[in-house]
């Protein structure tokens, strides 16, 4: 091989840093000093390519399901030469393959994007393509010698595609790490990406038992995407990350001087605007959300990592579901899991619950249903929170009420019958296996 051609293959990758699709600086270069790149030949016509895909975090967790495809932009031909793929041909009519190894980051970023590009927008079938296994490895073998376009066309469910790049076959064994010396040729070349994860977290502040016009403290926790440059200047598919929350209709989103819309981005209170974000609010009724925070791209491009935490209430409405169903929200994140392609999250949710009370008046001999008998229902602590007389079929209902424990106060007989002697207590107590109620006394 040429000298000139060898320092030209070993050069790109000492300065592709393969790790979540990053470059690092010119600076590590050192690779291609090394004499040995000049006494050694190449004496294989293929080689491999080993992709192990990790999440972007301390604990190096492995990723399925990510779907990449490579295709090779130039060939290394048994002359020794190199040769740029047609299909390529134009995005790298201004790109010298002997000087390509001494192209700065940035240079080689946007060749790898404009490259990306051309591969989506003219449907060029890749030269292989696969998707991660449950150790996050997808391997290619029998690869002709030359340059691979990476790109990660599908990131799992939660995650951000990494920015497409390059890859050199051969490499010499020092390509992931410039600062030592090249010994020898790798022909089976592997690389490590990570991907940024993204996740929504609610909670919900206090029990999950609730009666009519409650007011209730939900939190919502996530982050901004930490994109890479990749997904920022479409101004047709601007950069989007938005929070949405979907209410149940015996719920009510609040948002005024006692219940505010509270969001935080990295522990700092920010207000919606055009410079940060969009707020959107309205009690919709079935599966629409009710409240929509959507970022500006540029604040998502400054923010990108940071964490986001939204405060924020809720009313329980006379809408209000009883029983086991219970009433539930829905949190859920809007993002691009590739440049220009926006997908949903999966829901974090929370639910409610409320409790009814109903009550039957009848006479004890016949059990002929009584109407016109009057009933206060009281707290533990003896406060009357409603009152109700009995209708043509002797029922009562007291609606949407908190567990707890209650009394029933006869207030009011129909003619020709007495008053309850003592009042009924009854004790409602709930757990996330069902209803438990008690009651002393006969109504």
């Amino acid at each position: 091989m040429k000298k000139k051609q060898c320092i030209s293959i070993i050069a790109l990758l000492a300065t592709a840093t393969l790790f979540g699709g990053g470059f690092s600086d010119a600076s590590s270069l050192k690779a291609m000093e090394s004499p040995f790149l000049y006494e050694t030949t190449i004496d294989q016509d293929s080689g491999s390519l080993t992709i192990t895909l990790m999440e972007n975090n301390p604990e190096d967790v492995r990723l399925q399901g990510a779907h990449y495809s490579i295709y090779k932009i130039m060939s290394l031909t048994h002359e020794k030469t190199f040769v740029k793929e047609e299909a390529f041909a134009k995005d790298l009519e201004n790109v010298s393959e002997d000087a390509l190894g001494s192209y700065s980051s940035v240079q080689i970023e946007n060749i790898c994007k404009q490259l990306a590009v051309t591969a989506s927008d003219d449907a060029i079938q890749p030269t292989a393509a696969g998707t991660s296994d449950q150790d996050g490895i997808i391997k290619w073998d029998a690869l002709s010698l030359g340059y691979y376009l990476v790109i990660e066309d599908k990131a799992p469910n939660g995650y951000v595609s990494g920015k497409p790049f390059l890859v050199a076959i051969p490499s010499t064994n020092n390509y992931a790490d410039a600062t030592q010396e090249g010994t020898h040729w790798v022909y089976d070349v592997q690389v490590t990406p990570k991907n940024e994860s993204i996740s929504i977290n609610k909670e919900l502040s206090g029990d999950a038992s609730v009666k009519e016009k409650d007011h209730i403290a939900y939190q919502i926790q996530t982050a901004i995407p930490n994109y890479n440059d990749h997904y920022f200047g479409d101004e047709e598919h601007p950069a989007t990350f938005a929070i949405y929350d979907q209410m149940d209709d015996g719920l009510l989103i609040e948002n005024d001087e006692e219940h505010p819309i509270e969001v935080l981005v990295d522990h700092k209170p920010v207000p919606a605007g055009k410079d940060t974000y969009h707020l959107t609010i309205k009690n919709e009724t079935g599966e629409n959300p009710d409240l929509i925070i959507s970022f500006a791209q540029a604040y998502i491009k400054a923010h990108g990592g940071e964490s986001v935490v939204v405060n924020y209430h809720a009313q329980v409405s006379d809408r209000a579901v009883q029983g086991p169903d219970g009433n539930t929200n829905r949190a859920y994140v809007r993002y691009d899991h590739k440049p220009q392609e926006t997908i949903t999250s999966a829901y974090d949710q929370e639910t409610v619950y409320s409790f009814g009370i109903q009550i039957e008046k009848f006479t004890k001999e016949e059990g002929r249903a009584l109407a016109g008998a009057s009933f206060d229902l009281l707290t533990e602590d003896g406060k009357v929170i409603a009152s109700a007389t009995s209708d043509e079929q002797g029922n009562i209902t007291y609606p949407r009420l908190d567990e707890g424990t209650y009394y029933i106060k006869e207030t009011k007989s129909p003619a020709g019958y007495t008053l309850l002697a003592e009042a009924i207590k009854l004790e409602i107590s709930w757990n996330r296996e069902g209803l438990n109620s008690e009651r002393a006394g006969k109504a």
